[in-house]
């Protein structure tokens, strides 16, 4: 719980609530072959999911819809990806908590107008970690752990916080970090402006093989128009 608490925001009504939460799923679990339903403990374990994108939103309003869209094309992507059916809707289902750990960021630095500081940035970068450590109790599964970890890692190695490359890079943070960045270009916050669909289109496909994984920009492009429309309707219309 260390890392939990060391939260740098101060909602501390916040942080309660994810570690009773956190406590509450771990007893389930321990108890869960004599007690259970595989059912039940599932929608226990989406329950949290929710309290957690809710958490994650008292420091950043603007994350509440973007998470939420997160969710719908990362599941898209890793149906065109024809992973496992279990694989697809445990992402779709976690993805939207790839920056959960920015309730440990300062307000002043995840709103700052203008550039960060080399600093500020660094202090950023450990969102990912705390993401990780929070969801790394809450018994999610790795899946959530490693897209809240290691979706800023880049295809040339350059990312972090560990500096992956390519295929070390799990891949389910491989599909968070294009539909992340697609989605951020997109919408506007307090210090910058938003971009249009053909815009944010461009600048993915220039990252291709850079940042990004190459199958998946293609998967992108090939379903483009999708993105675009689950962006436009803030995913009103798909069900994850």
């Amino acid at each position: 719980m260390k890392k939990i608490l060391e939260i740098q925001n101060y909602n501390w009504h916040v942080v309660v609530y994810i570690i009773l939460g956190i406590l509450l799923l771990k007893v389930i679990h321990k108890n869960y072959k004599l007690s259970l339903s595989k059912k039940m403990y599932s929608n226990l374990s989406l329950a949290l999911v929710s309290s957690l994108e809710t958490a994650s939103t008292f420091n950043d309003i603007d994350t509440g819809k973007h998470t939420k869209r997160i969710g719908l094309y990362s599941k898209l992507i890793a149906e065109k990806l024809k992973l496992s059916k279990k694989t697809i809707n445990e992402i779709g289902n976690v993805a939207s908590l790839h920056d959960v750990g920015k309730i440990g960021i300062d307000h002043s630095i995840l709103k700052k107008r203008g550039r960060l500081t080399r600093e500020e940035f660094t202090i950023m970068e450990t969102h990912t970690i705390i993401g990780y450590e929070i969801l790394k109790k809450s018994l999610l599964g790795k899946i959530a752990e490693n897209i809240a970890l290691y979706h800023h890692e880049k295809w040339n190695g350059k990312g972090y916080p560990r500096g992956l490359r390519r295929y070390e890079i799990p891949i389910e943070a491989r599909i968070v970090a294009v539909a992340d960045v697609y989605d951020a270009l997109r919408q506007k916050r307090v210090y910058k402006e938003g971009i249009i669909h053909e815009e944010a289109l461009k600048l993915i496909v220039k990252e291709s093989g850079i940042s990004f994984d190459p199958q998946i920009v293609n998967i992108f492009l090939e379903n483009e128009h999708i993105f675009a429309e689950i962006y436009s309707t803030m995913g009103e219309k798909y069900d994850i």
